[in-house]
This record gives structure tokens, C-alpha cells and sequence, in this order.
């Protein structure tokens, strides 16, 4: 089959007027920033805190979770964790709407979740 006769996809009635964010503009900022140094920044030493940013920005945290460094969060706010969750390095949740991770599991390094 040559080019010429596959189907086109028409994205000029791609519509996505349907789809809420779930947070304003201040605080998409505020996340941003916050997922910028103390997430995704390999750097940053607290990993105590993480779990306590997330509640902070609407998300659901259970006891017992470890994000470790490197970990990219799309909307916290969209974030359900249950307990005892360990997020590995470099982890990436693409989660444009509502993510549960269930208690006692690993998401182990590299891996990227895509919900939504």
C-alpha cells in the first residue's frame, strides 16, 4: 500500500475542550516549579518531604512511601498512593487523569506511566 491511499488522520477537528486540568493556573505554576527542584532534581536530599509536597498539592499519600530522586509527576492533584509505595529513580507519571498506585508496589526506575 503506497502512501497515497493509506487513511489521513484529520487533527483540524481534534477537540479537547472536554478536559479539566483539576487546578487553576497558580498553582500549575507553584507544582511546576516544585516538581522542577524537588522531584525531578536529582539533587535534592529530603526525600522525607516528597510524600508531605504531595499531600501539599492535592494528592493521596498513604504511610510508607519513597520517591526517590529523578521522579517526574504530571498533577499530584490527579495522585492516589496508597501505603507502603516506592517510586524508583527517573520514574515518570504521566498522569493527565486520576492515577491509583496501590499499596506495596514498586515502580521501579525508568518506568513511565501513561493514564489518561
Amino acid at each position: 500500500m503506497s502512501t497515497q491511499d493509506r487513511p489521513r488522520v484529520d487533527l483540524s477537528r481534534f477537540d479537547n475542550s472536554w478536559y479539566v486540568i483539576g487546578a487553576g493556573p497558580v498553582k500549575r505554576v507553584l507544582w511546576y516549579f516544585t516538581n522542577a527542584l524537588c522531584f525531578i532534581n536529582p539533587l535534592f536530599p529530603f526525600r522525607s518531604v516528597k510524600p508531605a509536597l504531595l499531600r501539599l498539592f492535592g494528592a493521596r499519600v498513604g504511610k510508607g512511601v519513597v520517591v526517590h530522586p529523578g521522579v517526574n509527576i504530571k498533577f499530584p492533584w490527579k495522585l492516589s498512593i496508597g501505603d507502603h509505595v516506592w517510586i524508583g529513580q527517573r520514574a515518570w507519571l504521566d498522569n493527565i487523569d486520576r492515577l491509583t498506585i496501590h499499596s506495596n508496589v514498586v515502580i521501579s526506575q525508568g518506568a513511565m506511566i501513561i493514564q489518561g
